[in-house]
């Protein structure tokens, strides 16, 4: 796994993360930049992410590989002896969730050794507190802040990636491993990586760049996620350009860049997918919401949120090959990127048509 997106998604799942608790998987990624891109790109740690900038084209727009530090967890409070109360945030399915074992941390732990083990009481009626029961309770002076589902950090099993957390933090090391092998290729290329706080609880982070113009309406921006499997994006088969989400379609220019990245990709037999995932919302629509050229990309999942659409709580699940194709598919993308903003694209083409056509009217 030597410097593939599975070993820098090994790193960032050896602490864990949940939404507004994602300062470790920082530090982690923050930790993995400095060693692997060193002075080759220029870091801002922001209050909602980093954003990591490679510039070698000069002036001109971005391709922006967008995704998200955290994943569905819970907020502790209320915390004694006996145990806490568990605030939900993001999307794990409430109707699974009694009777699972929870990981309780501080706020910024060095590692995925919990500093309590607790035991999630029924669903509540109204709300999202559930009551969590000590098993293993805290040390004296813990100030235990979150906590997350225990399961795998991470195991690679017969070509399957199982985690806790695939989604997102495959995301990250997705776009952290594309930009990498751009920088080793010395790409002439504009690349920038959004990582996102908080995108579980409604896209805070990404809105958080949109808002105070930390990301820039020129830059083009593709979001990286793992989405739930559908028919016609089956695990195995390939990353998925994601033509919209449950919410919105898509920017037509930024899909055909995407696509003309995966016809070169098939020519070197590495299959690609490409359907609208209705499973859920993603960043770009947040971004297409302030007017931004937006697109997506996803790998097929299985056990979203650690269980929705399934019967018990369990592992995320993705296959291996997928990630190593969709690090191909956006490299591809980015050496295709055009010096000029890709924004008003197919207008420009069809424009010059009508004015070559236009006499025969």
């Amino acid at each position: 796994m030597k410097n593939s997106s599975l070993a820098i998604f090994q790193h960032l799942t050896s602490v864990p993360t949940a939404p507004f608790h994602e300062q470790a998987v920082i530090r982690k990624t923050l930790a993995w930049i400095r060693r692997s891109l060193g002075g080759k790109v220029r870091v801002r740690k922001l209050k909602s992410g980093l954003i990591v900038d490679y510039r070698a084209a000069g002036p001109g727009p971005a391709l922006a590989l967008a995704a998200h530090l955290d994943h569905p967890g819970f907020h502790l409070k209320g915390v004694t002896a006996k145990g806490a109360w568990a605030i939900l945030k993001g999307g794990h399915p409430r109707e699974l969730l009694e009777g699972r074992s929870v990981e309780a941390f501080a706020s910024d732990p060095p590692d995925n050794r919990p500093a309590a083990l607790g035991v999630l009481g029924p669903a509540p009626e109204k709300g999202d507190a559930f009551r969590l029961t000590w098993t293993q309770p805290p040390g004296a002076g813990s100030r235990l802040c979150f906590g997350v589902l225990a399961l795998t950090p991470f195991e690679l099993k017969r070509g399957w990636v199982c985690s806790r957390s695939v989604d997102d933090l495959m995301g990250c090391a997705i776009a952290l491993q594309t930009l990498r092998q751009a920088v080793a290729g010395r790409l002439k290329a504009n690349i920038k990586v959004y990582l996102h706080r908080a995108e579980e609880v409604g896209f805070v982070g990404a809105l958080d760049f949109a808002a105070r113009g930390h990301a820039h309406l020129e830059d083009s921006v593709i979001s990286i996620e793992a989405s739930r499997q559908l028919p016609g994006a089956r695990p195995g088969q390939g990353p998925v350009i994601r033509l919209g989400d449950k919410a919105a379609l898509f920017d037509a220019n930024l899909i055909a860049l995407l696509d003309e990245a995966a016809q070169a990709l098939r020519k070197r037999r590495i299959p690609v997918q490409r359907l609208r995932l209705t499973g859920g919302t993603c960043e770009a629509t947040a971004y297409q919401s302030f007017g931004f050229e937006a697109a997506g990309v996803a790998l097929p999942l299985v056990n979203y949120h650690n269980g929705i659409g399934a019967k018990a709580i369990a592992p995320e699940m993705i296959r291996a090959a997928d990630a190593s194709g969709c690090v191909e598919l956006l490299l591809e993308a980015a050496r295709r990127f055009p010096a000029a903003p890709l924004r008003g694209h197919w207008r420009r083409r069809l424009e010059a048509r009508r004015r070559k056509n236009a006499k025969l009217l």
